[in-house]
């Protein structure tokens, strides 16, 4: 009778359902594995029994959030603070939903409520900075950076923040110290890497530039963006065969930017490699509209003497007449680089003679041929 009983006993607990503290447990367990349906299932089961418990009703929150059902998130939340205005799991949850949907100010005020009750939490301040920069409020943003490096001077995400917001101010040696400092937590970090090297590039450092680019291609040697920066470095040293050789990698596994494309066609026609400096030329006109590779353009069939072409594609650089002496002065600049001064002259006097005297160009043209014209006899 007594084994009886106790093999009953045993039974009995094995089929016993579980508590609804044991369901939060294990829901949290599958929470945090990311199996967020086994989680839902479970969280679903416990409020069955209890709708209105606080751990419950969070957990199904937050994996509503993480699955991106926000709608039901937001509603697991909100019935939570129904109960209890100074939940903490509720107002940080509620703050992340509105984020979601782009609701930033809300999710800044639930936020700051949580922060009220827990202060020097280190992630929430970095979500108010981060939503402060997207609704452009820079100050408030490096603000609370600030606040946060002030007791956590390390804080990787803190750090990671002030360095874009200083990218987007503008101050591009203050957001390469703390891109580097990002670095040091992962040296490999291949964003950051592309980042500090185009950096780098636009103050001008162009020794630094190159050495970011080349351990970004150390990570991923097809990585578009370093090779790209990398090719540009050949090309400020004239390095022009070796920017090439780079830029074609990039071409191997994409069709490559319109950019891409008109300064293959620069360092082809510096190289003197006028036929495939028109196929990259072209290649990028076929791409939209932009006035670089149709400057080029120009200037090859000038030298070559294809006044036709010339003339089709100087029409073409000149469309926008709002942009027309920027696009004349890129042309005059290409012809002068390339010590074929006189050679625009000629195409100069030459569409003057044959261009409509109403269009709104010719007075220009005339002007910048006077400038040419007066140059030329002072260096005579």
């Amino acid at each position: 009778m007594i084994n009886s009983a106790d093999n009953a006993t045993g039974s009995s607990e094995e089929k016993r359902p579980l508590s609804v503290i044991d369901i939060s447990k294990k829901a949290r367990q599958k929470f945090r594995g990311r199996r967020y349906a086994e989680a839902c299932e479970l969280f679903r089961m416990g409020l069955d029994r209890e709708p209105d418990n606080p751990y419950l009703l969070s957990g199904m929150g937050d994996v509503c959030r993480e699955t991106g059902d926000f709608v039901e998130a937001e509603r697991c939340y909100r019935y939570l603070l129904e109960g209890d205005g100074n939940n903490l799991f509720a107002l940080r949850g509620l703050g992340d939903v509105c984020k979601k949907l782009n609701r930033h100010q809300e999710a800044i005020r639930h936020w700051k409520q949580y922060l009220s009750l827990r202060p020097r939490d280190k992630h929430v301040m970095t979500r108010i900075a981060d939503s402060c920069k997207t609704l452009l409020q820079y100050d408030k943003a490096e603000e609370v950076y600030r606040q946060i490096l002030k007791f956590a001077p390390r804080d990787r995400f803190a750090l990671t923040g002030m360095a874009d917001l200083q990218h987007r101010l503008g101050d591009d040696e203050l957001a390469i110290r703390y891109y580097e400092t990002v670095l040091e937590f992962d040296r490999d970090e291949l964003h950051i890497l592309t980042i500090i090297g185009k950096l780098c590039w636009r103050i001008n450092d162009f020794d630094k530039a190159e050495r970011y680019f080349r351990r970004a291609l150390q990570v991923d040697p097809q990585n578009p963006y370093a090779l790209y920066g990398l090719g540009n470095c050949f090309r400020w040293h004239h390095q022009y065969a070796q920017a090439i050789e780079v830029w074609q990698e990039i071409l191997k596994f994409s069709e490559g930017t319109q950019a891409l494309h008109t300064r293959m066609g620069d360092a082809h026609a510096h190289l003197g490699q006028d036929k495939r400096a028109e196929a990259a030329y072209l290649k990028s006109v076929q791409m939209g509209d932009d006035p670089y590779p149709l400057a080029g353009l120009v200037r090859l069939y000038c030298e070559r003497r294809d006044r036709e072409n010339a003339m089709t594609f100087f029409w073409k650089l000149v469309g926008n007449e709002k942009d027309v002496p920027l696009q004349l002065e890129e042309l005059n600049k290409r012809f002068v680089r390339a010590g074929q001064r006189d050679i625009l002259l000629d195409f100069f006097r030459r569409l003057l003679a044959v261009a409509n005297t109403e269009h709104a160009v010719v007075e220009q043209i005339t002007a910048l041929l006077k400038k040419l014209d007066a140059e030329n006899s002072n260096q005579a």
